[in-house]
């Protein structure tokens, strides 16, 4: 496997809870300049949103896409038991992950859906420093990073105060035509009077 000692060497450190170094066209970019083109071709497809994966990938995005779909499926199945529905049309296939039910019920009574999905990050962060460890200055280090990297994006683009405005403009709606109802029938109560 190709090493990319000074790529990784050169990329700003992740951490969870910190501001986003750098974007993944950045990223991409430099991957682009600097790896071969099978592996930039790679991490450019590596995605939160389609966690499949080829035969021929390296080990690091196998096993992490393989532990997303598991983690999906257990979301499916605690979710459809909650709300009383078959998950069996949401399940794909996955492997067995241990421990997995218990993070997933846990993540689930996190409260808010922000807050259960932040548990669930924090949980995809977990796995990904995991399988980190047995990686070098490697492609699999590399698609540790782009991974990581979609997580903090993921979050940037959370942004709640136009999620409430939006909710406050609609709720104002409503009540602006509830008021509007009310108004109209106590008009026509007042005329058969």
């Amino acid at each position: 496997m190709t090493q990319y000692y000074y790529l990784v060497a050169s990329l700003p450190m992740l951490l969870p809870d910190d501001p986003l170094p750098l974007g993944s066209p950045a990223f991409l970019e430099l991957c682009r300049e600097q790896a071969a083109a099978e592996d930039h071709a790679l991490l450019a497809r590596i995605s939160l949103d389609a966690p499949g994966f080829l035969p021929g990938d390296p080990a690091a995005w196998r096993e992490y896409a393989s532990w997303e779909t598991a983690l999906r499926d257990e979301l499916a199945v605690q979710r459809g038991q909650r709300l009383g529905l078959d998950p069996e049309p949401f399940l794909r296939p996955a492997p067995f992950v241990a421990g997995l039910t218990a993070v997933v019920r846990e993540a689930l009574g996190a409260g808010t859906p922000r807050e259960v999905e932040a548990a669930l990050d924090r949980r995809r962060w977990s796995r990904l420093d995991e399988i980190e460890t047995g990686t070098r200055f490697d492609l699999g280090r590399l698609v540790v990073y782009r991974l990581k990297l979609l997580l903090l994006e993921r979050r940037m683009r959370f942004q709640p105060e136009p999620g409430r405005k939006a909710f406050q403009s609609e709720f104002r709606r409503i009540l602006d035509g509830a008021s509007a109802r009310t108004d109209a029938v106590a008009g026509r109560t007042g005329m058969e009077s």
